[in-house]
């Protein structure tokens, strides 16, 4: 982090808080005549610093991970009512999967997006082939949802509450996500529409039997004292921060992901009462890559439980890279999840503390929902805007940051959904998102090249007229 803009920007962030608001009342007047190509980065003196390295403070996932997050929190979705667990013999019920497959197979074939129609149709028919010519290879529901080389760990659906929640590691690229699914029905709209705003984190009396967690092979953190790192101005959207920490689900989902980090089973270390790991089968492992992941309230779900693991886990770098992601808390809350972003953390008195948390949201073009909630609502970290054509722009914390150089949103890019709502509908579906990005996933154009890592956008949009980054051809780093 840049330690001298702290007081500063967290200034020009309440007042862009209150300019938006104000933007809101008037949607569609404000967009007809507020010029959209002035940011909100630009408000405020723009003390442009030096050259700065973009690795420095942002890590960009590679397309592989994006592709693998958007068809997980896709995933999710499809088990609902189908199973119980990852261990539900259910996962076999031929019934059950050619079901699925059907599912998998009518989305392919429903062409509503005019845009895609070229791309889209050679895109779509090679799934389809591949799904026709599961029939024999693939009797296994996680073999139809789950990409190649990933492994169900955990999966459960609290009636109560209406959550979902998948647990996966991956051999291929050495990771484990958390990922939550959206809405998926009444129960969970209501949680949506509980716009109330709370502290983060569980509640007293979703603690009170269980406070402590076993979180490594020798150590054990108290519940308590966990969250008492968060600052104290900071408020979130109670029905997502319910979603995550309600029936003592964080702790499920901390006992799940301990062992799964360090390549132990999952379920069964979530059964034992003691919490004990064995610390003879997870010594000396290196620890998986940690990612959260979901799409709409599970997209804002996730947010709220990679901010809870990094406190878990000081030392490990985690992401959340979600779809159509709503706002989740206040200013103070957005300024706080910014300040756990690679690079910052020198700047925050804990020199033991090496590890960071980054938030990627993917925005499909005029989404509506990441526009919502309206009033004292805020976004953190990074926006990735999906744009007609497959460019991607990145914009740097959202409302850009003058210092660096980085690019806000557009003016008047809360407003846009509201000239055409029923596209701005249509834009949230899950499906809309799988396909864009499966669609304009970046391609090598070096077959002779190995090891490369192939990105979405790698850059985030500069405020200089002649300085912003072109994201229309794939960016490509050799590793």
């Amino acid at each position: 982090m840049i330690a001298g803009s702290t007081s500063r920007n967290s200034s020009e962030r309440r007042w862009v808080a209150c300019t938006n608001m104000a933007l809101s009342m008037g949607v569609i007047l404000a967009f007809l005549l507020i010029p959209s190509t002035k940011s909100a980065s630009a408000i405020g003196p723009n003390l442009r610093r030096p050259s700065t390295n973009p690795s420095d403070i942002a890590d960009f996932p590679s397309s592989e991970i994006v592709l693998d997050m958007v068809v997980l929190s896709n995933a999710v979705y499809h088990m609902l009512n189908k199973i119980v667990s990852c261990n539900d013999p259910q996962a076999n019920n031929q019934t059950i999967v050619s079901t699925t497959r059907q599912e998998l197979h009518s989305a392919l074939t429903s062409d509503d997006s005019e845009e895609f129609v070229t791309v889209n149709k050679r895109i779509k028919r090679q799934q389809l082939l591949r799904l026709e010519g599961d029939t024999e290879e693939k009797k296994n529901l996680f073999d139809i949802l789950l990409p190649d080389g990933i492994t169900c760990l955990h999966y459960s659906h609290d009636r109560d509450i209406g959550t979902q929640v998948l647990v996966v590691r991956s051999s291929i690229h050495n990771y484990v996500s958390v990922v939550y699914a959206g809405t998926d029905d009444f129960q969970t709209a209501l949680m949506d529409g509980n716009i109330l705003m709370g502290s983060f984190g569980p509640s007293s009396t979703s603690t009170n039997n269980t406070s402590s967690a076993e979180t490594s092979t020798n150590s054990t953190i108290d519940m308590d004292k966990l969250f008492e790192q968060v600052p104290g101005e900071v408020r979130v959207h109670r029905g997502f921060n319910s979603a995550v920490f309600d029936n003592d689900g964080f702790l499920k989902v901390l006992r799940c992901v301990t062992s799964a980090r360090l390549g132990g089973p999952c379920d069964e270390a979530e059964e034992r009462e003691d919490n004990q790991i064995d610390a003879t089968m997870l010594s000396g492992i290196t620890p998986y890559q940690l990612y959260t992941t979901g799409h709409s309230l599970g997209a804002a779900d996730s947010v709220l439980l990679g901010a809870a693991l990094y406190m878990a886990f000081p030392t490990e770098n985690i992401q959340s890279i979600n779809f159509g992601c709503p706002k989740i808390g206040n200013v103070d809350w957005s300024y706080w999840i910014d300040s756990l972003q690679p690079g910052k953390r020198a700047g925050h008195g804990n020199s033991s503390t090496t590890g960071s948390f980054e938030v990627f949201r993917f925005v499909n073009k005029m989404d509506l929902v990441p526009r919502l909630p309206e009033l004292l609502f805020q976004h953190a970290g990074h926006t990735l805007q999906m744009s007609i054509g497959g460019i991607i722009r990145a914009y740097y914390n959202h409302w850009g940051d003058g210092d660096l150089g980085y690019a806000g949103v557009p003016f008047g890019w809360g407003a846009e959904p509201y000239i055409f709502l029923p596209g701005a509908l249509m834009s949230h579906n899950h499906r809309h998102y799988v396909e864009y990005l499966q669609d304009y996933a970046p391609k090598s154009n070096n077959s002779s090249t190995k090891n490369q890592t192939l990105y979405f956008v790698k850059e985030f949009e500069r405020t200089e007229k002649n300085g912003t980054i072109s994201t229309v051809a794939p960016i490509i780093a050799v590793v």
